[in-house]
């Protein structure tokens, strides 16, 4: 049996433990640990929204919130990064991600913070946000919850 003192012990180290690190002089991550990498602003703020679709029954379907079932058909703009769904230099179909996949600081990838883009023009594969405006289209066939449609791309 577990006394008080065997398990109050360890609890006593994390203060020292965050002492320590501290007068390691180790580096913050480049930005706030949280669930999203980019900071909120227009561009980024759906991400939020989207993020909280959950899934629902037996079959596991997913429940959007109000306010992004009010989107579905309309066009609209999201910050991310370029997640290629195939080899090769450029891509004209792709997965914009809330975070990058190599982000040790961010929540790992959701289905609720991924949308499959089918864009008007190629774009080159980078680790750089870019700005997607497309039609947003809920519970497509392809799997995800997403995908944005006859996309425009800028460099973000």
């Amino acid at each position: 049996m577990t006394t008080r003192r065997q398990f109050l012990a360890p609890l006593a180290v994390i203060p020292v433990a965050g002492w320590a690190v501290w007068a390691s002089g180790a580096q913050e991550p480049p930005h706030p640990v949280g669930p999203f990498h980019l900071p909120l602003d227009e561009t980024t703020a759906l991400w939020r929204d989207l993020a909280q679709t959950r899934f629902v029954g037996p079959a596991s379907e997913p429940a959007f919130p109000e306010l992004v079932l009010a989107l579905d058909g309309r066009t609209v703009t999201l910050r991310g990064f370029l997640a290629p769904l195939s080899e090769g230099a450029v891509h004209s179909r792709f997965i914009l991600c809330a975070n990058p996949v190599s982000c040790s600081a961010c929540q790992s990838p959701q289905p609720a913070t991924m949308v499959q883009v089918q864009s008007r023009e190629a774009v080159a594969a980078h680790r750089e946000p870019v700005v997607v405006t497309g039609i947003l289209r809920l519970k497509p066939f392809e799997g995800l919850f997403y995908r944005l449609d006859r996309a425009d791309i800028a460099l973000g």
